[in-house]
């Protein structure tokens, strides 16, 4: 049975160059530390539902690689820590997931920015895409106070 909602997957937007570009290495580096990845909604805003993490290199990881997912939502600069989600060890395969679902809401709107940041970086050559599972909220009458209209 099927049912219609609005959820979709967006696909965080690596901002470092990878420091060991091979054969199948594509999306954010883990090789660094610090903020890999960024994503953030240009019009609508979004509840972000859901994160996958997917390793597009094979299990050559002798860490853990802890990601923690922030949320850029008061003044630009001062982050809020929303969860941290580990990549293990254990993902042995290339294009395993691994996932984390928050248990409350984390809303980003316009001109916001979440991002994932690497802590303790890949021992060795790991790439991944990072991606959101995210819902539109519903339009309200006050949800572009914040944005300014141009013409």
């Amino acid at each position: 049975m099927a049912y219609t909602h609005s959820k979709y997957e967006v696909q965080m937007q690596g901002i470092q160059p990878s420091t060991a570009p091979v054969s199948g290495h594509h999306g954010v580096d883990l090789l660094v530390t610090g903020v890999v990845a960024t994503w953030g909604p240009g019009f609508v805003p979004h509840i972000v539902r859901g994160v996958g993490v997917i390793p597009s290199l094979g299990a050559v990881r002798s860490n853990t690689v802890p990601i923690n997912f922030i949320l850029d939502s008061t003044t630009p600069g001062t982050a809020t820590e929303c969860f941290s989600l580990d990549l293990p060890t254990t993902v042995t395969t290339a294009n395993m997931a691994v996932y984390y679902q928050p248990t409350y809401t984390i809303e980003v709107k316009p001109g916001m920015n979440f991002s994932a940041s690497v802590t303790t970086a890949a021992t060795a050559g790991t790439s991944a895409r990072i991606m959101l599972y995210v819902e539109p909220r519903w339009e309200t009458p006050a949800n572009v106070t914040t944005m300014i209209a141009t013409t």
